[in-house]
């Protein structure tokens, strides 16, 4: 039915392995037994509102392109859902090393894309149409990445090589585990092996070990 996906990102990022046994069994029950829950992340709640206002930003701004821009893809519910556990996962494991990520370098970072795309606006379509990241959210996206990055250099590697691959891989996993991440069985199961939503349609990161 549907293809395993999530969100390509703007740096090569990797997949987490998480036991699988999290989100197979009682886990997924667990949140589909809460009334208006999408996932649990750990004692976080990700709510059905929250993600239907994230798409609900995404597709205004997805009407707002030109003509033969945009055809929304089967899938953008789920993937927005796998977006967000993403998303705290990748906090979560930061904020157990220590580690955060500050204001200004969120703004450097979005700066420096800024002028990779050729201007603010060239980046914003760029994210909306590959990573489905509303306006509102690119802040976020960035500091996720910036994260990422501080999670590979933890063993003095680089986010995109394979050790480095290898090192946020093993660190997603952690958090996984710790969290014990329990997402409502509508939107599919999370992936032990991809750090992903069995169910969505968009490939996300690449498998550990493996560099961009």
């Amino acid at each position: 039915m549907h293809r395993r996906t999530a969100v390509r990102r703007l740096l090569p990022a990797l997949a987490g392995t998480v036991l699988a046994a999290l989100a197979l069994t009682g886990c997924g029950a667990r949140a589909g037994g809460s009334p208006g829950t999408a996932a649990l992340v750990g004692e976080d709640r990700i709510t059905d509102q929250a993600v239907q206002a994230r798409v609900a930003e995404f597709r205004a701004e997805a009407a707002a392109l030109p003509p033969g821009q945009y055809q929304e893809q089967a899938g953008l519910v789920g993937t927005t859902v796998s977006a967000m556990v993403f998303d705290a996962v990748a906090g979560h494991a930061l904020a157990a090393h220590g580690l955060a990520v500050s204001p200004g370098e969120v703004a450097g970072f979005r700066e420096e894309q800024a002028r990779g795309w050729g201007g603010e606006p060239a980046l914003a379509q760029m994210l909306l149409l590959k990573h489905a990241v509303p306006a509102d959210w690119i802040d976020r996206y960035c500091a996720e990445q910036l994260g990422l990055r501080k999670l590979a250099e933890l063993s003095g590697q680089q986010l995109g090589t394979a050790e480095g691959n290898r090192t946020v891989h093993q660190l997603l996993a952690e958090a996984s585990a710790e969290l014990r991440i329990a997402v409502n069985p509508r939107y599919g199961a999370w992936d032990s092996q991809q750090s992903v939503l069995d169910g969505p349609t968009d490939p996300w990161l690449p498998a550990a070990g493996a560099a961009a």
